[in-house]
């Protein structure tokens, strides 16, 4: 049985409203798929179906309000809707302990490590382009959008990230998973970690504070 996209989504798409399922975004399950469902097998689940997943995978970028494509987020974004997706389309079979244990298997997948290790959490660039964005983040009308602060200190170093809106907690509430959120803020300790670097944070928005302290 084929999948359809509804025809109110079409005229989303259309007019440019939502998100588009394009190459970066169908970039996620090629890359990942092979690391989760080798997890999801080893925990002896294997009634989960690629085909189901991905038309859910599609489904929800295409109901998901448009992000800006040169927003260094975007990832973060398609990340959250990757791995929600075997939720949403399994709800049965993956429950809170099995979808944390598939985030923690693509965290620790092999692109992500070896991508993040690459990466200088204090280049200079880096450092120019969050702070960049964390002004432009507070002038955002994007309803899936990251707000935030940043501050560097040089002596140390260290950088403060305070992040007042969180696209992934309003794609939790979107799609009824904001109970699954939580799990999807563990991957900042797993990068930063592999970046060389070590995150510190005593609250979340996922958790129900006002921000969250990087």
């Amino acid at each position: 049985m084929g999948f359809t996209i509804p025809d109110t989504i079409l005229q989303y798409i259309e007019r440019g409203i939502t998100m588009k399922y394009n190459m970066t975004a169908r970039l996620f399950p090629l890359i990942f798929d092979r690391y989760a469902y080798a997890w999801l097998r080893e925990q002896g689940i294997h009634t989960i179906m690629k085909d189901r997943v991905h038309r859910e995978y599609r489904a929800m970028i295409h109901r998901t309000p448009e992000f800006p494509k040169d927003n260094s987020l975007m990832g973060n974004l398609l990340m959250g809707c990757y791995i929600l997706s075997f939720y949403k389309a399994y709800p049965k079979e993956i429950n809170e302990d099995i979808f944390h244990g598939l985030v923690l298997a693509v965290c620790h997948s092999k692109p992500m490590v070896n991508g993040h290790k690459k990466e200088n959490p204090f280049d200079i660039r880096l450092l120019k382009q969050k702070e960049s964005d964390a002004v432009r983040s507070q002038k955002s009308q994007y309803e899936m959008d990251w707000q935030y602060d940043f501050k560097y200190d040089e002596g140390i170093p260290a950088y403060d990230l305070t992040y007042t809106k969180c696209g992934l907690c309003r794609l939790g509430e979107r799609e009824n998973c904001l109970h699954l959120i939580k799990y999807l803020c563990e991957a900042d300790y797993i990068t930063y970690s592999l970046m060389g670097a070590a995150l510190k944070r005593t609250q979340t928005i996922a958790g129900g504070d006002a921000c969250c302290d990087f």
